[in-house]
């Protein structure tokens, strides 16, 4: 029987961190998820609760709102998923490699300049396709090339060295590159786009439509927000940079 009064505060500030972790949850479907969010907006001393409670856990809150709390793990957190979990088995360190770059990819498809993530968070960036996350890496990979060939040697920041290894790798492999029944091979480009795309869905980061042109990955207000959060990342400035050149705006600017 269980004895844990309702009304208690922590059980509540414990409550809201649950639903913060159902990645699917909105609080326009549940009466309990908008009641306890709006406890939060509205009641200094629950929300100090709830931070605290958070902060214990290893979670960082990045958004609270009519859409819902997101939080992220910190570094040491028991929540942080490792770079494991986006293969169905044991993954090698090129391919771990090549999924850290597939992410900086998928992002910056979504995010190609750094204007883009000062947009507010309920702003629902396009639906992107396998094709054009593609085209991003190549893009990422050919500035890289003729980086490598106008400073053959240059010095690495620390940060960079994972991300110079995978786009030599990324390079070597194809786009589709089939098996004998058609499907595309498991090592080319557009399995590994399409294998972290389709996790990312499941983690509630992306809406996935399959239609008649090809599956389109529309990214949620959650994936939104994490990007938000972690775009200060140098990596990410550094791809933006590149990228720059590339993407033309409305009014004919970079």
């Amino acid at each position: 029987m269980d004895h844990q009064p309702r009304d208690n505060e922590t059980y509540q500030a414990g409550r809201l961190v649950q639903w913060a972790l159902r990645v699917r949850a909105r609080p326009i479907q549940d009466v309990e998820y908008s009641s306890l969010i709006n406890r939060y907006l509205d009641n200094s001393q629950f929300r100090d609760t709830v931070r605290e409670l958070t902060d214990g856990l290893g979670l960082k809150i990045l958004e609270v709102g009519e859409l819902g709390m997101i939080v992220g793990p910190q570094l040491d957190s028991a929540f942080a998923m490792p770079a494991s979990a986006f293969h169905p088995t044991r993954a090698t360190a090129e391919e771990r490699l090549l999924d850290g770059l597939v992410q900086v990819g998928i992002a910056a498809t979504i995010f190609p300049r750094s204007r883009d993530l000062n947009e507010d968070a309920t702003y629902a960036r396009p639906a992107v396709t396998i094709e054009e996350i593609e085209q991003t890496l190549r893009v990422i990979c050919d500035h890289y090339e003729e980086q490598a060939k106008s400073q053959p040697d240059p010095e690495t920041a620390e940060h960079e060295k994972g991300l110079k290894e995978a786009w030599r790798i990324y390079q070597g492999r194809s786009f589709v590159g089939a098996t004998k029944d058609g499907r595309s091979s498991r090592g080319s480009t557009h399995r590994m786009i399409e294998r972290n795309l389709d996790r990312l869905t499941e983690l509630g980061c992306f809406v996935k439509d399959n239609n008649g042109s090809g599956a389109r990955y529309q990214p949620t207000f959650r994936y939104q927000v994490q990007v938000k959060e972690l775009a200060a990342a140098v990596v990410f400035q550094r791809i933006q940079a590149c990228l720059a050149s590339n993407v033309k705006s409305p009014e004919g600017g970079a």
